[in-house]
């Protein structure tokens, strides 16, 4: 049994040599390197890794070219017009033309050149096409082919045929239903194309669109049994198999008076149930919710089946203005584990009406009793419609009006702004909060309201009484403070001086003697009276 496999290789082996060797230098195609070039003696051109070169001439015609490899003489031969020099089978130079140039006088060459053609033994070179009826596949899309269909070919675009050609093909992962993926060519001629090869395939159903690479590969053999190959490929584009359609409406528009109405609304457009789907939806700020729902929802769904219906709530406007709702979104949990989410669309409200706000503010919030401070009220319209608006302020009790209106009316256009100020005294100390300002307006829609404004506070507080420094004197200095100043007797009794001016400050000795002389009077008065 050993013997007849090594019988059975030896004689593969030697059909492939054979066939890799049974060629005669007529069967070799050639194509052409260099049209035409022109040597004169001692001239040579250079083709790939070989050179030409011209050595000599002769008058009969003939021209002695030589061919190098590497450095190497190859091949050196006289030629004379359509003579061929072949060499390796790779290289041939043809002589086209000799022109020996003979002077009529002397009969000598002048100049002579040779014409050439060198030309280059041929070589296969495939073009492999990859066609498909589409280039990308949507399983959801009833008009989208259930089936991929491929088309391929393989053209010898060289300039030699091709032998043993082996064609194969890789799906890149999709399910083959239908053809065949390894073909065999005993041979491609030059320019020769193969008859088309036509596979079907399944379109997948998957979680996630996906590209897959459809490749061919060719691989064949020159005259010579050297191997040629090329590969090609075609990418197609499979898309998921799921999809929801999350839908939101809301009224375009309103006025303050009006309200808006929202409508959520989910499909299943896939081509497989999913379950556990989570459903939220949010309010804009600036827009307020009338109803009693819940933004919040869980759900499966079929295949094709919808929901029309799964948020409906109606919104009361808080201020004029445009406002972007937020999306609604929709997510649930594939069994493969991963979380896949979409959004419904972002609708605009736009809510018109005017918008009256009131600021109250004061020059000053700490003064003393009896200060006069300026409060301004600002009124601000900043919707967007006129109104027309009564503003008007008042006073507590213990404090009035210096000077000042405490009010307007007029018409407010939209996005403007109007100030008003007055001037009042402040009354006894504490703290003192000013009442609110209030506004009333009405517009041309019949749209009306009141606002009020802060209410700033006074601190209102008495002045503090400053008392002058005293000093005290020390040694022999006497006090100059205008308070008495005390001393200490021998006795430790204290006395009250009363500092003087200079000038009234009585002699020692001279004081007592006043007090004598009263004394004698007060006696003198009493003995006239018994």
């Amino acid at each position: 049994m050993f013997k007849k496999f090594i019988f059975l290789l030896l004689t593969i082996f030697f059909i492939f040599s054979t066939q890799a060797l049974a060629y005669t230098t007529d069967d070799i195609e050639w194509k052409t390197s260099v049209d035409s070039t022109s040597l004169g003696w001692g001239d040579s051109v250079t083709n790939g890794d070989y050179v030409i070169a011209v050595e000599d001439f002769s008058k009969a015609g003939y021209v002695s070219i030589t061919i190098s490899k590497d450095g190497v003489l190859k091949k050196i031969e006289a030629l004379g017009f359509g003579d061929e020099l072949t060499v390796d089978d790779e290289i041939k130079v043809t002589v086209t033309a000799v022109n020996t140039n003979i002077d009529g006088w002397s009969g000598d060459m002048v100049d002579p050149t040779a014409s050439i053609i060198i030309s280059r033994r041929g070589l296969p070179d495939f073009e492999i096409t990859i066609d498909t009826d589409e280039s990308s596949y949507d399983p959801k899309d009833i008009s989208s082919p259930k089936k991929i269909t491929a088309t391929l070919t393989v053209k010898n675009n060289g300039h030699a045929e091709a032998k043993n050609v082996d064609f194969t093909i890789n799906t890149g992962g999709l399910t083959l239903t239908d053809g065949d993926l390894t073909h065999n060519y005993l041979s491609i001629l030059t320019g020769e194309t193969t008859s088309p090869i036509t596979l079907e395939m399944d379109v997948p159903l998957l979680w996630d669109e996906t590209s897959f690479s459809i490749s061919a590969n060719a691989k064949g053999y020159d005259i010579k049994g050297a191997e040629h190959t090329k590969t090609a490929s075609k990418s197609v584009t499979i898309d998921n198999k799921w999809e929801l359609i999350a839908t939101k409406t809301v009224t375009e528009e309103i006025y303050m008076t009006e309200t808006a109405y929202v409508l959520v609304s989910i499909r299943n457009a896939g081509v497989c149930t999913l379950n556990s789907i989570t459903i939220t939806d949010t309010v804009v700020d600036g827009l307020e919710l009338k109803d009693s729902v819940t933004l919040k929802k869980i759900i499966s769904l079929k295949a094709g089946e919808s929901t029309d219906e799964l948020f409906e709530y109606s919104l009361k406007p808080l201020k004029p203005g445009t406002y972007t709702s937020p999306a609604s979104v929709a997510e649930f949990t594939a069994p493969n584990g991963k979380k896949y989410s979409v959004s419904s669309g972002t609708p605009a409200v736009e809510v018109n009406g005017p918008y009256i706000t009131l600021t109250k503010s004061v020059s000053s919030s700490n003064v003393t009793p009896g200060t006069e401070i300026t409060v301004t009220v600002k009124v601000d319209n900043t919707g967007n419609r006129d109104a027309s608006v009564t503003a008007s302020d008042s006073l507590l009790g213990g404090v009035s009006l210096v000077s000042g209106e405490t009010g307007f009316q007029e018409v407010m256009k939209k996005s403007s702004s109007k100030s008003y100020s007055y001037v009042i005294r402040m009354g006894a100390a504490g703290d003192v909060k000013l009442p609110s300002a209030t506004a009333s307006f009405i517009d041309l829609e019949g749209y009306k309201g009141e606002k009020i404004s802060n209410m700033p506070v006074v601190s209102v507080v008495e002045p503090v009484t400053e008392t002058e420094p005293t000093t005290e004197g020390t040694g022999d200095t006497q006090p100059t403070s205008s308070e008495p100043a005390q001393t200490e007797n021998d006795n430790n009794e204290q006395t009250t001086a009363t500092s003087l001016p200079e000038e009234e400050q009585t002699e020692p000795g001279f004081e007592a003697l006043l007090s004598a002389l009263a004394l004698a009077s007060v006696y003198i008065l009493f003995k006239r009276k018994n």
